[in-house]
């Protein structure tokens, strides 16, 4: 099978996709070589009862471009583990192969379907080849639900040194895995020290991700001078169903000064507190 770690072809900005796909390769390899075929097996082609997966694989050592936006497309919709772990790998050799905007738009949807881990890097390292597809890679990056996602997610906000879109849109997608395990780094997130953009994807992480243990945390945002900030925190208290919730929302609708929008949210955040449905969605 031919490697496509090694680059035998011209490509617009060569040195970002060397960078970006050294970077990749040390999230993907082992994923990647586990699913791999043997050694000097042919390559797998569209039909005939193969996968996705393998037939985009056999496409690729064909260069036949006609048939990658439709295997491109139905690689998203698998969901075996070996499309989930070894797909971000292929997904990203077709997109440093094409310059079509449909075909790339396809591969970027692909890849947050898929949501795994792997793919959460591989739209890390699109993203960082700062190019036009930098923000939608860090939109479908922030749509990433899988819990198992977590550990991966947070080394991509360490790595951006926890600033700039794409550590916001990872921060995001923490929320959204409904993880106990990324409470406590959203909760560290919401210090003054780092940005107020960052801290307010963390404080509606807070929210999503419902720990009581978040109460605390989200009250002394309420004491901000950044505005949104205050908003991102009345808005996640109102998820976080508790007594304590209710208590520190009603105190902070005491205050005096509070503006007509920041006390309509309080109103509503109260209001959800007396709902039927749970506040952590499972």
């Amino acid at each position: 099978m031919r490697a496509f770690l090694v680059m035998d072809f011209p490509v617009k900005n060569s040195r970002k996709y060397l960078f970006a796909s050294l970077a990749l390769g040390a999230g993907l390899l082992a994923g990647w070589l586990s699913t791999s075929e043997p050694a000097g097996s042919p390559p797998a082609s569209p039909g005939a009862g193969s996968s996705a997966l393998q037939s985009l694989r056999g496409s690729l050592s064909t260069d036949d471009r006609d048939s990658w936006l439709p295997l491109v497309e139905a690689l998203g919709r698998e969901r075996g583990s070996e499309a989930r772990a070894a797909g971000p790998r292929v997904l990203f050799d077709v997109y440093r192969l094409s310059t079509e905007t449909g075909l790339r738009a396809a591969i970027l949807a692909a890849l947050e379907t898929l949501g795994s881990p792997q793919a959460c890097e591989t739209l890390a390292g699109i993203y960082r080849l700062d190019n036009e597809d930098s923000p939608g890679a860090a939109m479908r990056l922030s749509r990433i639900k899988d819990p198992l996602c977590v550990a991966r997610l947070k080394g991509i906000v360490e790595a951006e040194k926890r600033e700039g879109e794409l550590a916001r849109a990872a921060v995001r997608a923490l929320g959204k895995t409904r993880s106990r395990a990324a409470a406590d780094f959203c909760a560290e997130l919401c210090a003054d020290t780092y940005q107020a953009a960052v801290r307010r994807e963390a404080a509606e992480a807070l929210g999503m991700i419902a720990e009581l243990s978040s109460i605390p945390v989200l009250a002394q945002l309420l004491g901000s001078a950044e505005v949104k900030l205050r908003q991102a925190a009345i808005n996640s208290l109102g998820l976080v169903r508790s007594e304590h919730s209710r208590e520190v929302l009603e105190s902070h609708r005491q205050k005096k000064g509070l503006g007509e929008r920041e006390t309509i949210l309080v109103k509503q955040a109260l209001e959800r507190l007396l709902g039927k449905e749970p506040a952590r969605l499972r």
